[in-house]
């Protein structure tokens, strides 16, 4: 029987061992943490899997999804690397059969989230379908003990429950008791229990550092067989950070686990690379205290940068983005080494969370707060000259719901974190002192690049022929996508579909 190793146990990784499995080979999941689901656990679950066979994707097709992904490498406006073809392509084609596979294969069950391509407008682009989130599941405690605790901050709740105000305390509670998942706990919980059922061997405390060619080493030992390589990014590694990002990237939101080991073992196997310069971007804040396993981490900036009242602006006191569009869009636009700041109002302030301060909260010591602007630029270092031109032009735009700058709230999208119960969901004044600011720094999720592969994962080599016996798939190898961002839960969307085809060409080459 062929022997399968998967180092790493993320959608990517979970995906590849129950391919494999289903494919007739034995396998072996090795995790270096002491827990199950890296980042995916820690993530919204969220999955981008075009002309799914939920209802609402009915009337999505295969070249549909493939005009939306030409267009958007094509678009001038986000200078997107170019995608590889061939891997997008295959991704589209595998995309409907792997979200039913899922379905068919282990208890996950997908609910269809109410959230439109990041770029709808494009040609190709669909209004809600393509985006799906794991179902709240009930784990078993033996699998529960091994998934990955959620963030500290984040309540057992679905997306779609968090975005339309129906994560009520009461269920928040019920489903703690229950022992209920939710997001990306969920999907990983889900995809384990079929794992354990299916007899994949999952190690944890299991690093894997080195290739071998017919296998890896394991903590000083050797074992054989033929390696899928799904172990994330090399964002925790400062050396790679450097080389490759140009680094230090200021707001790591992912696991701490993802320390480049499987780009390590990929460039000593002499692996091509490919677009190593491509992270999950996104907007981050800094509270005092939060850290994954005993290392700090950021917030994404979500919704307080959405909400009618809000701006972000660079340290020269001006506006540079569409605040309420794609994080990945908002992280990509912010300068690597500098912060900026989020402002809103005392308006907004009694209205809107801000990270983990509710509106009844007193104003923590991060938040800075002043009675003027002119008092909040020197309280921030920004000229208040130029911050109280910004606002009084983007005031005078967003009172009538415009914004001739940036074009937000003209994206279906942007409304999506916004306020439906505002006048424009995503655009309005701020007159009311006093004012706020938070520091903003460029974060990522995950970094994207790393081994070149064949749409069946094998990994490749500078002269395209295969390396004998490795395989890869994740955040840890070149995406289908480019530096593209097609859709809520394009992250999870790849990793799922070509964990899936790694597994089952390791198992079955």
């Amino acid at each position: 029987m062929t022997s399968v190793i998967v180092v790493g146990s993320g959608a990517a990784g979970l995906a590849a061992a129950l391919s494999a499995r289903e494919s007739g080979a034995e396998v072996t999941v090795l995790e270096a943490t002491s827990t199950i689901g890296g980042t995916t656990a820690l993530s919204s679950g969220a999955a981008w899997l075009p002309d799914n066979h939920l209802p609402l994707a009915a009337e999505d097709t295969p070249q549909r999804a493939r005009t939306y992904l030409r267009a958007l490498g094509r678009s001038d406006e986000y200078g997107y690397e170019s995608a590889d073809t061939a891997m997008s392509d295959r991704f589209v084609d595998e995309a409907p059969r792997v979200a039913e596979w899922l379905e068919t294969k282990t208890p996950l069950r997908w609910a269809t989230l109410p959230i439109p391509d990041c770029h709808g407008t494009l040609p190709g682009g669909y209004e809600v379908g393509r985006s799906l989130e794991p179902r709240p599941f009930r784990t078993a405690p033996q699998v529960a003990d091994l998934v990955r605790a959620a963030l500290p901050w984040r309540p057992p709740a679905t997306l779609t429950e968090l975005l339309t105000g129906k994560a009520a305390p009461e269920l928040i509670e019920q489903r703690r008791q229950a022992g209920v998942h939710t997001a990306g706990q969920a999907l990983v919980a889900a995809l384990l229990t079929a794992a354990i059922d299916a007899g994949i061997t999952i190690r944890t405390h299991a690093r894997a550092t080195r290739f071998l060619g017919v296998g890896v080493v394991v903590d000083g030992m050797s074992l054989d067989g033929r390696v899928v390589l799904a172990t994330g990014g090399f964002e925790r590694d400062e050396a790679l950070v450097r080389r490759f990002l140009g680094g230090p990237v200021a707001g790591l939101a992912g696991a701490p686990g993802a320390r480049g080991d499987g780009l390590r073992m990929a460039i000593d196997a002499g692996a091509a690379l490919h677009n190593t310069a491509q992270a999950w971007w996104c907007p981050t804040i800094r509270i005092p205290g939060d850290a994954i396993d005993d290392e700090p981490v950021h917030r994404i900036l979500l919704a307080e940068r959405a909400r009618p009242g809000s701006v972000l602006v660079n340290r020269d006191g001006h506006r540079f983005t569409n605040e309420a569009q794609s994080y990945h869009e908002v992280g990509r636009s912010l300068h690597p080494t500098e912060p900026s700041w989020l402002i809103v109002d005392a308006a907004y302030r009694r209205r809107h969370p801000i990270g983990p301060v509710r509106p009844d909260d007193p104003d923590p010591d991060w938040l800075q707060r002043a009675c003027t602007l002119l008092e909040l630029a020197r309280l921030i270092d920004v000229p208040g000259d130029a911050l109280a031109k910004t606002i009084s032009r983007f005031n005078w735009a967003a009172a009538a719901g415009e914004d001739p700058d940036f074009d937000r709230g003209v994206n279906p999208y942007d409304g999506v974190m916004g306020d439906p119960g505002a006048v424009h969901p995503t655009l309005g004044p701020l007159y009311a002192p006093p004012f706020y600011a938070v520091p903003v720094r460029p974060g990522l999720g995950g970094t994207g690049g790393g081994p070149r592969t064949d749409p069946d994962g094998r990994v490749l080599s500078d002269d395209g022929t295969a390396v004998s016996g490795l395989y890869a798939a994740g955040n840890v190898a070149a995406g289908p996508f480019g530096s593209a961002y097609p859709g809520t839960g394009a992250t999870i969307g790849q990793a799922l579909v070509f964990g899936a085809q790694a597994g089952r060409a390791a198992a079955g080459d």
